[in-house]
């Protein structure tokens, strides 16, 4: 994306953010503009979701094994900092933890994956020793 584009999804984003009151009054001329709305706001959270993906690839080269990569602790704490974010931004907590059960898991699917081919690679020689640090969880 080019500069100019992030900022006008920036601008978009804080127009959106600016225009959450409008929907609870109502203003919306027609089902066409709502769906508009709806459509813009899966264009960012697609947008953040492909942010989200390339930080949990990273933080895969921090792991040393699988369990790291499932990191339950840092689950159990994301869980109640997502609760709380939904129930602060007016959002049904239980969805929030459904979505976010689905989210997490598809997302260590992906991060095993990475971890199993960082470790063989390593194994094999290919690839350069990674950092070793505390489990951090993505």
């Amino acid at each position: 994306m080019s500069a100019a584009g992030a900022v006008v999804d920036a601008s978009r984003v804080a127009r959106l953010t600016r225009r959450w009151p409008r929907i609870e009054r109502s203003e919306f001329m027609s089902l066409e503009e709502v769906r508009g709305e709806i459509d813009a706001i899966d264009a960012r959270i697609i947008e953040l979701l492909g942010a989200r993906q390339q930080l949990v690839m990273r933080a895969a080269t921090f792991k040393r094994n699988e369990h790291e990569v499932r990191a339950p602790d840092r689950r159990a704490r994301m869980m109640v900092r997502l609760r709380e974010l939904a129930v602060r931004h007016g959002v049904e907590p239980m969805l929030v933890e459904r979505v976010y059960n689905t989210l997490i898991d598809g997302f260590i699917e992906l991060e095993q994956q990475r971890h199993r081919a960082l470790t063989a690679g390593e194994v094999a020689g290919s690839v350069a020793p990674r950092p070793v640090e505390a489990a951090s969880g993505a």
